[in-house]
């Protein structure tokens, strides 16, 4: 019930103040954006829990209720294990929702489109560059165990020459966009 009254409360203001929505500059302050993707962050955090807390209860009360039936408690077991996992999954999407949000903060009025496609290539650059560092300490752990098996040492060459080319890919990417942002289309 909480739900619904923040929402009606953040979204009838904005509906009735201002007539018609026009461009992103539509809400109170500017970009609705972040706020739209917090309050439905919002719920889908409170349905995931909800569900997750659900599965935990009935897992649990299937391990007390088994009555000696071992493949009643393996699904209690389970039950319980994949609600925590899920929980745990809840509660880590909040980090991505709050990268969402401060991405969706930098999107620009006069041009959206090329403010939109900016902020998007950003977003996956940091991702991107983080997840390849990422693959060069796996290359570097994995070099030091091949212990000179050609093999070995054949794929994670083929392996490193993918990762550097991608995130050359990745990076241009990024010149190309933001060397069209400043050319004002």
């Amino acid at each position: 019930m909480h739900f619904f009254h923040s929402l009606t409360s953040i979204l009838t203001p904005v509906a009735f103040a201002q007539g018609p929505c026009v461009g992103i500059t539509c809400g109170a302050g500017g970009n609705p954006l972040p706020l739209f993707i917090s309050v439905a962050a919002a719920v889908v955090l409170e349905i995931a829990s909800g569900l997750a807390v659900v599965s935990v209860v009935v897992g649990g009360a299937m391990l007390v209720l088994n009555f000696g039936n071992e493949s009643r408690a393996e699904r209690g077991r389970k039950g319980i294990f994949y609600g925590l996992v899920a929980f745990a999954v809840a509660l880590s999407s909040q980090a991505i929702i709050s990268f969402a949000v401060s991405k969706a903060n930098l999107v620009e009025a006069d041009a959206p489109h090329i403010s939109i496609m900016n902020v998007t290539v950003s977003a996956m650059l940091a991702v991107f560059n983080v997840v390849f560092a990422l693959m060069m300490l796996f290359f570097g752990f994995k070099l030091v165990l091949a212990r000179g098996q050609q093999g070995e040492l054949d794929t994670t060459k083929k392996g490193l020459a993918w990762a550097v080319t991608g995130a050359i890919g990745v990076n241009l990417s990024y010149a190309l966009i933001r060397a069209t942002s400043l050319l004002g289309f």
